[in-house]
């Protein structure tokens, strides 16, 4: 992070700013929420922390459950929010037009499935993420949707260090201040 960008995160602390960032699995969403948190005063909500609070703090042991239920949930729960960065791999369509509806900016992260293979390979390797690799082609299939429809505002290049991603949501959060 550039100290220019002191100034203008000192700024956003006190602004509003609603924004969904959607990735796929081994998209770097968690390397992401971790830079911003440690780098900026933002807002983080997280998917994955917030279905566990929302689980009475253990990991939903049904899929159906998670993503018909809890997803929703606490997706509605973050629209309620007029400072929120919001980083998931699912968020259901009616969701996404609701948040857009209430000026929420939608973002998603691009990474081809060769890039995400090499990352769910690297990450099962190195950290002892289960294989998430059966999922990819799907959730790349729902971004497009979204992509193709308008639904997303903004395409950024996953793939690249997560600081420039980091300063791209920043100036997003910025221009969403108004």
């Amino acid at each position: 992070m550039k100290d220019s960008s002191v100034g203008l995160l000192l700024l956003l602390r006190d602004m509003n700013y609603k924004i969904i960032i959607l990735a796929p699995s081994a998209g770097g969403k968690s390397t992401l929420m971790r830079y911003l948190r440690k780098h900026t005063q933002l807002s983080i909500a997280e998917m994955d922390e917030e279905v566990m609070k929302a689980n009475g703090n253990k990991w939903p042991s049904d899929d159906n459950y998670k993503n018909q239920v809890l997803v929703p949930k606490v997706t509605e729960n973050i629209m309620k929010s007029e400072r929120v960065i919001y980083i998931a791999s699912f968020v259901p369509e009616d969701l996404i037009r609701k948040a857009k509806d209430n000026e929420f900016k939608v973002i998603l992260l691009e990474l081809s499935l060769e890039q995400l293979q090499e990352r769910n390979t690297e990450r099962m390797k190195t950290e002892g993420y289960a294989d998430t690799s059966p999922w990819f082609q799907v959730q790349l299939e729902g971004y497009k949707k979204l992509s193709d429809s308008a639904l997303a505002d903004i395409v950024i290049n996953g793939n690249q260090p997560t600081s420039e991603i980091a300063s791209e949501v920043i100036k997003i959060a910025q221009q969403s201040t108004g």
